[in-house]
């Protein structure tokens, strides 16, 4: 169902508002596009209207989180890196979480034993470790690590970085690349 341009001015004030008067509506090719068709044919589907109306509750929780950011600019983040930046350490982590990336990389996060953040990139979902209940090579078992999941591992310190995902909740992270897992410790959550 479309819309005439004076029926969206009437039904959607706010959302007509929004679409005109955009600042950055040039560097948003779908409210660009918008624009064009209701100035040239006069009329606006229904899909476009929720279309704007998500792009407007997209802008203003950029701007609220911007604002956040400037709020707990000054807030000092927890918890201390580790070790040091190109540096090969022993480590024994739990796993936290692991989550996928629209690139189609996954993130996995840990803590060490005094609680400080590491995290590292993978192309697999699943972390996989040797199980430690094998006895022979013919045996040999991975499981897929899962929270709460203790273990050893020799890790590079990557980089060190503060992660402010969360403005009112930034910590330092020690980001880890080439992760040799060695030995499955247990699960200390009750798994």
């Amino acid at each position: 169902m479309k819309k005439s341009l004076e029926q969206f001015q009437n039904d959607h004030l706010d959302i007509y508002n929004f679409l005109c008067l955009f600042e950055n509506r040039e560097n948003n090719s779908f409210l660009q596009d918008v624009y064009n068709h209701l100035a040239k044919k006069g009329e606006i589907s229904v899909k476009q209207i929720n279309g704007i109306r998500n792009s407007m509750m997209y802008h203003q929780k950029k701007i609220d989180r911007e604002n956040l950011k400037e709020q707990h600019k000054d807030d000092e983040p927890t918890g201390s890196f580790v070790g040091k930046e190109k540096q090969r350490y022993d480590m024994t982590l739990k796993y936290v979480s692991g989550k996928g990336t629209s690139r189609g990389f996954y993130i996995h996060n840990f803590v060490d034993r005094e609680d400080n953040n590491l995290m590292c990139f993978s192309d697999h979902e699943k972390l996989q470790i040797l199980d430690n209940k094998t006895e022979t090579k013919a045996d040999v078992v991975y499981r897929s690590l899962r929270e709460g999941d203790c273990f050893t591992c020799r890790a590079t310190v990557n980089r060190h970085s503060v992660n402010d995902f969360d403005p009112t909740n930034k910590f330092k992270q020690t980001v880890l690349n080439r992760i040799k897992y060695q030995r499955y410790l247990g699960n200390k959550n009750g798994k």
